[in-house]
């Protein structure tokens, strides 16, 4: 890939214990620049699916990168809550652990690392979703 940013889609679907992350990157043009389906297997909940879904596009992406995800969780976990949990030794408003902490950890660790955005996704970006769930799909139907 060149060294302009990218707009990372992601997307989960599950069934019973296992499940499917899709992921596709498009460069600044629009033009697709990659797509993956990465199948899993033994996760407890669809939110912790999907926070995986995020570790493994940070993961992925480029300092510049913009990760689009239809999960408000994810997008206001990242935005607005980890700061909070992470001075209050990861515990939430009501002094209860932060469910999935190694996961977040993880997601924090990777914010230190290189400068990413994560957006909720809009309608208007419907068939890039799409596309990332079709390969959530795919990734579940490997299983």
């Amino acid at each position: 890939m060149k060294n302009e940013s990218c707009a990372l889609y992601i997307a989960v679907t599950a069934s019973s214990v296992d499940g499917g992350i899709g992921l596709v990157v498009y460069d600044k043009a629009g033009e697709l620049m990659d797509q993956q389906c990465l199948p899993m297997q033994g996760y407890t909940s669809n939110t912790e699916l999907e926070l995986i879904a995020l570790v493994e596009c940070m993961q992925y992406a480029r300092d510049g990168d913009v990760i689009y995800t239809s999960s408000d969780f994810c997008v206001r976990g990242f935005n607005e809550w980890i700061d909070t949990w992470k001075q209050k030794g990861w515990r939430k408003s009501d002094k209860k652990p932060v469910a999935n902490r190694d996961l977040w950890q993880q997601v924090d660790a990777l914010r230190g690392e290189k400068y990413v955005e994560v957006i909720r996704a809009t309608p208007s970006m419907h068939q890039a979703l799409n596309e990332a769930y079709n390969m959530a799909k795919q990734a579940l139907s490997k299983l």
